[in-house]
């Protein structure tokens, strides 16, 4: 054995350039899956820190019309019954609305110490204890700027602060559900909802994939409200009303489904880099051993044991994976830094990737695994194919054809598979277009037309095909992901770009007008450069339960075709979002659940709503219960170059106001868009890099092949230009194959994203386009990469290939 591994060295010295390309492209797998733990890691513990409270622990909210204390009773009373109900606790909560320091503030209150402790609901557990809460203390949201300890009168009320949290949830105060209940000025039986802790059998499982991969446990099924359903069931005839509704608890917080959603996509993008580089160990495995074929076949011939001769083999891996995984790890800690500092504004400014979390078990487990694991599965799959080459080829390829034909059909049609689903139909689709490389490349074989030069590089390029096909299928994964991320990136902006011209119809945009947007207004409209003033308003409401944005106007013809309606909007009529047609299973036509005498009679994209939105005329708001309390004001002016000069006396006049022009917000709305989205664009060229690197990999493989052969045209009088044009037809053609296969397969990915993972995480559509600027770059760098891989010196390295092609 030690003669073998001696051998292999021997043999790793004597091939040092391939060794050192495999090493690189590796290390940048290693890197990819290292930066994007730490990035996620990072994102799920603000996420975690900033948990609204009342949630903690919690799976379900049920709902019905006209909730109280007796009904809260009635089902503890049962579950206490039942102690084989699949329920871990229930909390009653209060929630409305209350006006603090000029500001619509949102009140929730809740019994604290009925919440579960020690459970594994999507809200972080309680920052602050919840004795601190059962008095007169309040939790704000950090939105407020208030620190603990500061007083502040709530509801005639002396109160004081006693913590801090970031909520997701904007002005909002969290209380005893009896204080609550005080300061809402509502009955002591009076609540809103009833929070309850389910048994949730994917919790376990979805704990240790968060381990593994921050964000992937959002793939994995939630709970769902079938064990509600029939509890509720089952109490109906023992004082429990049958109109209780059952909904998740990531509907409460729509903000952290989305970051959590976006934290997943984001992981599923960061191992394409280690899928293409598991490819390129591939790929070298396959060539190194076919380099030593003939050594190999007449060591066994003499009597050396197969076993042992695959294993000195992989004892090449076994270093090449330790290696690349200190290179790997290293490289991952400086690139997560530089993609935070790239996107910090579009995630969370407060992000910061720092040496300690670099030393997390589980980042060096997935380092590691990444790394050395997958360098042995590379090296061991290569030496079972070239040296046991599998019988009838055509078989198991149609039938693989038709397993992930299957799989990309359920992934797409079954809504209940998630996103995780979606992820999956991606997958099989990339390994459907891995699966027709080695086809194309034989359909090469027939080129006879052209220069004698130019067919000579093209059968070269089909009569070798287990040299290049892994290369080439790496190149069409990392092209085909670049096209589809970024149609998908490309169609999101779009969709974004026409939100902001919808939501920014004025030029100027006042905020914090208060109670003074009466006297604020005829000020505006006495100035000469004003031609017209809006006023708007917004409160948070429940439909059904479910958690709205109320938005209110003057909701003239001109202003509900911002939103696509033809008309004015009437009294009792409601535009609302997609996604709360989702939530509430609506359509336009029928009635608002929750609000007197409301019809939809218009939907709208919503796109970039956390939650669902309503939008009404002012003379509406009584059937919802909600006081007409406009708080910001939209400004058109006469001209353009009116807008400085009026923003500077404004400051002057009012210096208490927040004042912004729309080309501000559309702009820095559209860099924290860009920023958001650079670490997906940067995994994608990252794994570009390394595909280009197993394409030079498996040009040099097919030019030390035909060491011989160029030695017979030098003989014959080819000229190094003709040699070059003979290299760079080679390598044309393995780009031309790659974006063929790439760009039906990229279109594919961005149309599921669009349609399939992007309704499912965020839950709303996104229409997909395809402008050249989305497609083109990628093909065109797939085309470069594969050029400049077949232009770049190949090394002289000693020993031939033996033809096994």
């Amino acid at each position: 054995m030690s003669l073998l591994v001696t051998s292999q060295l021997r043999f790793l010295r004597r091939s040092p350039w391939s060794a050192l390309t495999a090493l690189i492209g590796m290390a940048l797998g290693v890197a990819s899956v290292v930066a994007v733990h730490l990035i996620s890691a990072e994102v799920e513990r603000t996420l975690n820190a900033g948990a609204p409270p009342h949630l903690a622990g919690l799976t379900h909210l049920l709902t019905r019309p006209d909730i109280d204390a007796d009904d809260y009773f009635a089902l503890r009373d049962w579950w206490r019954d039942h102690p084989r109900a699949p329920v871990r606790g229930l909390v009653p909560l209060l929630d409305g609305q209350l006006v603090v320091d000029g500001r619509g503030v949102q009140l929730i209150g809740a019994d604290w110490l009925a919440l579960p402790r020690g459970t594994d609901g999507p809200g972080a557990p309680l920052a602050i204890s919840g004795e601190v809460l059962v008095g007169e203390g309040l939790i704000a949201d950090a939105d407020f700027g208030y620190r603990v300890g500061d007083r502040l009168t709530v509801g005639g009320r002396d109160l004081t602060v006693a913590g801090v949290l970031e909520t997701g949830l904007g002005p909002a105060l969290f209380a005893d559900i009896g204080l609550a209940q005080r300061l809402l000025d509502v009955g002591p039986g009076q609540i809103s909802l009833v929070g309850l802790a389910v048994v949730d059998p994917w919790a376990p499982w979805r704990r240790r994939l968060d381990r593994l991969m921050p964000g992937f446990g959002a793939g994995l099924p939630q709970p769902g409200a079938a064990p509600l359903t029939r509890l509720l069931d089952a109490g109906a005839g023992s004082g429990i009303d049958a109109a209780w509704r059952a909904r998740p608890v990531t509907a409460e917080r729509p903000s952290a489904a989305f970051a959590r959603s976006v934290l997943f996509n984001l992981g599923a993008l960061g191992t394409l880099a280690l899928l293409v580089a598991w490819f390129l160990i591939y790929q070298v495995g396959a060539i190194w051993l076919r380099r030593q074929h003939l050594v190999l076949t007449r060591l066994q011939m003499v009597g050396a044991d197969p076993r042992l001769l695959r294993r000195s083999f992989l004892a090449l891996f076994v270093g090449l994976g330790l290696a690349a995984t200190v290179l790997g790890g290293l490289v991952g800690v400086l690139l997560a830094t530089l993609l935070v500092k790239l996107s910090s504004a579009g995630i969370d400014a407060s992000l910061a990737v720092s040496a300690a979390r670099a030393l997390d078990p589980w980042v060096m487990v997935k380092a590691v695994g990444s790394g050395f694991g997958v360098c042995l599965v590379g090296g061991y799959a290569a030496f079972v194919r070239e040296w046991r080459p599998a019988a009838g080829p055509a078989r198991w390829r149609w039938l693989a054809l038709c397993a992930l034909a299957l799989l990309v059909l359920l992934g797409i049609t079954l809504e209940r598979s998630g996103v995780l689903g979606g992820f999956l139909a991606i997958l099989a689709m990339s390994l459907l277009a891995v699966l027709l490389v080695t086809p194309l490349l034989g359909l090469l074989r027939h080129a006879g037309r052209g220069r004698l030069l130019t067919r000579l590089a093209l059968r070269e390029v089909a009569w070798y095909p287990r040299v290049l096909d892994v290369a080439l299928a790496a190149l069409t994964l990392a092209v085909a992901t670049g096209i589809g991320v970024g149609l998908m990136v490309d169609s999101f902006r779009s969709d974004f770009q026409r939100m902001l011209d919808v939501r920014l119809a004025g030029d100027l945009y006042l905020y914090g007008v208060g109670d003074r947007q009466g006297a604020l207004a005829d000020w505006l409209l006495a100035q000469p450069e004003v031609a017209e003033v809006r006023r708007f308003g917004e409160a948070r409401s429940r439909l059904d339960g479910v958690p709205v944005a109320l938005g209110y106007a003057e909701f003239d013809a001109r202003e509900s075709a911002r939103y696509g309606f033809p008309r004015h909007l009437e009294t009792g009529e409601a535009l609302v979002n997609e996604r709360l047609l989702r939530d509430l299973d609506l359509d336009v036509g029928d009635q608002v659940r929750g609000a007197r005498g409301v019809n939809i009679v218009g939907a709208f994209p919503g796109f970039g709503d956390p939650q669902g939105r309503v939008l009404v005329d002012v003379t509406s708001l009584d059937r919802f219960g909600v006081p007409a309390r406009f708080d910001r004001l939209a400004v058109n002016v006469r001209a353009a170059a009116d807008v400085a000069a009026l923003i500077g006396r404004l400051t002057e006049r009012f210096p208490a106001l927040t004042v912004e022009a729309r080309t501000t917000i559309r702009a820095v709305a559209l860099r924290i868009f860009d920023r958001t989205f650079a670490i997906t664009r940067a995994l994608t060229l990252l794994a570009l890099l390394v595909a280009v690197v197993g394409t030079y990999n498996a040009l040099t493989a097919l030019r030390l092949n035909q060491a011989a052969t160029a030695e017979l045209l030098r003989a014959q009088g080819v000229t190094s230009a003709e040699s070059r044009h003979i290299a760079l037809v080679r390598a044309g053609t393995l780009g031309g194959v790659a974006v063929a296969l790439a760009l039906p397969l990229g279109i594919a990915m961005a149309w599921t994203l669009c349609a399939v993972v992007n309704p499912r995480s965020f839950g709303w559509s996104v229409a997909l386009q395809l402008p050249p600027a989305g497609w083109l770059p990628p093909l065109l760098l797939g085309i470069v990469a594969a050029l400049l891989a077949g232009l770049l010196p190949a090394p002289r390295e000693r020993g031939a290939l033996h033809d096994a092609g």
